[in-house]
């Protein structure tokens, strides 16, 4: 399949790593676009090549993109996709281009009037945890990347996903909420979970500096267990041993601590009695101990 020119509309970190990868796998780059033309400018020197523009600029009627199919990539907040498209929508864009928009959630409706303008529309989504473009270029390969949209746009996507050594998922009309959902549980609220671990340590007397070096290679260990193991099989700690007494001493700690922290911990330490109970062989008399200590006592 010939490769269509890249054009990127929105210059934050997702963009920019996809067209950077991109561009290290051979695309050509056309235009790249920010709502300030100086910080586009920033962006195509880092990926090399390409036009630095401001987003008006992107969208204007006047501007054509020449003869050559364009593969624009609308990568502006998932609020503003809808507006976006509406706006690139009044340039004229040549036969046999497609757009594509990065969000997760949101439907591929929202490119609706690029369809009217004659593009192929089309969702891509990877599964990556995107802050440094430049990191996150070069870890592309083996990444999940769900797609929606239109026959023309699903393979001119399944082309980028492939160029980029990742695995490309058909997502269904309607399930991209719950997709995005499961992404951000699994690795924002990862985040979210180890500041309040941090909260405990800092209970326990350690400072949040020390205590983040200290945990992070415990959960990258969890991580590596995960990987060659299922959930329940990777389960290890008191839970899964059935050490009821060493769980009420964790709720007793938490009393101090703010409220978000103990309902964290009640509701995921119930899921892993869940799964010792049917992954791990936990007998059922410890397992209602085990969700008696987890259970919140009303004053």
């Amino acid at each position: 399949m010939e490769r269509p020119c890249l054009f990127v509309a929105g210059a934050g970190a997702a963009g920019t790593a996809l067209a950077l990868g991109l561009a290290r796998a051979g695309w050509p780059l056309g235009e790249v676009a920010s709502r300030q033309r100086a910080r586009a400018a920033e962006r195509t020197a880092l990926l090399g090549g390409g036009r630095a523009v401001s987003f008006d600029e992107l969208a204007d009627p006047a501007r054509e993109a020449g003869q050559q199919p364009v593969l624009l990539l609308v990568a502006v907040p998932d609020r503003h996709i809808a507006e976006a498209a509406a706006k690139l929508a009044r340039r004229r864009w040549p036969a046999g281009s497609v757009a594509l928009h990065l969000s997760g959630s949101v439907e591929v409706a929202a490119l609706l009037p690029l369809a009217r303008a004659g593009l192929a529309i089309g969702g891509l989504h990877p599964l990556k945890s995107l802050l440094d473009p430049a990191r996150a270029a070069a870890s592309f390969a083996d990444a999940v990347f769900a797609l929606q949209g239109e026959p023309a746009a699903l393979a001119v996507a399944e082309g980028l996903v492939q160029a980029l050594g990742g695995r490309p998922f058909r997502l269904a009309p309607g399930r991209g909420p719950a997709w995005h959902a499961a992404a951000t549980h699994a690795c924002n609220h990862l985040v979210a979970l180890l500041d309040q671990a941090l909260d405990l340590m800092q209970a326990a007397g350690l400072d949040r500096r020390t205590a983040q070096a200290a945990l992070l290679p415990l959960m990258q260990g969890t991580l590596d267990n995960l990987a060659a193991h299922s959930t329940a099989e990777a389960l290890t700690g008191p839970v899964v041993r059935g050490d009821v007494p060493v769980v009420e001493g964790h709720v007793r700690a938490l009393a101090g601590l703010p409220p978000d922290v103990a309902a964290a911990y009640r509701a995921l330490a119930a899921r892993a009695v869940e799964l010792a109970a049917h992954g791990r062989g936990l007998d059922a008399i410890t397992a209602a101990a085990l969700r008696d200590a987890l259970t919140e006592r009303k004053p």
